[in-house]
């Protein structure tokens, strides 16, 4: 089948016409890829970065996890899933087995593995994964869509997680990436007061104002404190902040940025040490700095299809371009301009052969 593999630590990847079928076990479904979706990790894994290495991938394998498609054969003692059926995957594969799987909390399963990284991936014509790993979609939701559930879940989990209501609250978010982004979109769908993004480009910034009600974004240069309502300077600070951009400044202008007794919630990736004054920001500020990693089964898919379905949330106006699998060199390219979330399409390829791929780092 056609499927975009990284054979070795050597930067790149090869588009194959060839690649064998994943093999498919009890308890499992292969499903047609109608759409998977590019992010930060796949470009880190293309790069082979230090950050990529660190995964310990298993080569050669195929990339991508972000996706959605349909259950083309289901495997033996599967059960509540049929051929036929539209899914949206949830990319981080518990083992089903231990304390976190068996309490609801999957994502914190400690013998994980990683769709794209440890078993073969989405950036196939077809994928196999566990059952128990799909999620099955409203008829009202397109697969295009639904490739984004994934990612977009990340930004529900967060909201979820941070304990605070966001109804009349004032929340500043860094980073305006499709995780940024919806965290926008779920802030002005809950009635947050105010909703700041800080973005140093301009197009995302414009997009962020254009998706949230109400939303504000700024420049990296601009203190966002200068930018808020009365009642967020009478409180010296915003009640909440989301960092969703991996960068590390970004995350000290939000511990600076929240009033007293605020919240940080760390969503991006962050490479590096985290200073803190602990006394002078956790004790006598009294702040809360809480990290938030992957999606709560099934709390965080439900809730958010909830917020797609009523339109609250609109993931497809996230998508700023589309291209077949064997492309996905252009799409990594185009995620370092102006591009929204890119979608790789299989049904696209239907001429080229095999090309082996390497953009400069």
């Amino acid at each position: 089948m056609r499927a975009v593999v990284k054979a070795d630590e050597r930067v790149g990847c090869t588009f194959v016409t060839d690649r064998p079928e994943p093999t498919l076990g009890p308890g499992q479904v292969r499903i047609g890829v109608g759409a998977t979706s590019v992010c930060g990790t796949d470009a880190e894994i293309y790069h082979s970065t230090t950050a990529a290495l660190e995964l310990g991938l298993t080569y050669p394998v195929t990339m991508g996890h972000e996706v959605a498609g349909t259950i083309v054969e289901v495997g033996p003692d599967t059960h509540g899933l049929r051929e036929g059926m539209r899914v949206a995957v949830e990319t981080h594969l518990g083992c089903g087995e231990c304390f976190y799987c068996r309490t609801a909390a999957g994502h914190n399963c400690q013998a994980m593995r990683l769709l794209g990284i440890d078993v073969d991936g989405a950036f196939a014509e077809r994928v196999v994964v566990p059952a128990r790993s799909c999620f099955v979609l409203p008829d009202e939701i397109g697969l295009e869509a639904a490739a984004l559930l994934e990612p977009a879940g990340s930004a529900m989990h967060a909201v979820l997680r941070c304990g605070v209501p966001l109804a009349g609250a004032s929340v500043l978010i860094s980073g305006a990436g499709p995780v940024g982004l919806v965290l926008a979109q779920i802030a002005s769908a809950h009635n947050a007061r105010q909703v700041v993004v800080i973005e140093p480009n301009g197009v995302r910034r414009a997009r962020a104002e254009q998706l949230g009600r109400g939303v504000v974004g700024l420049d990296v240069q601009v203190d966002p404190l200068e930018w808020g309502d009365l009642v967020t300077a009478n409180r010296h600070g915003f009640d909440v902040a989301f960092e969703c951009s991996g960068a590390l400044p970004a995350l000290t202008t939000l511990v600076r940025c929240v009033r007293n007794e605020g919240t940080v919630m760390a969503v991006g990736l962050v490479n590096g040490e985290f200073p803190l004054a602990v006394t002078r920001t956790l004790i006598t500020r009294g702040l809360t700095l809480r990290g938030s990693f992957g999606r709560s089964l099934w709390a965080t898919w439900d809730r958010l299809s909830g917020l797609v379905l009523s339109g609250t949330v609109d993931l497809q106006q996230l998508i700023t371009h589309r291209l077949p699998l064997h492309e996905l060199p252009a799409a990594l390219d185009l995620m370092q301009g102006d591009a929204g979330k890119v979608v790789l399409l299989p049904s696209l390829d239907t001429t080229v052969t095999r090309r082996h791929s390497a953009l400069a780092i």
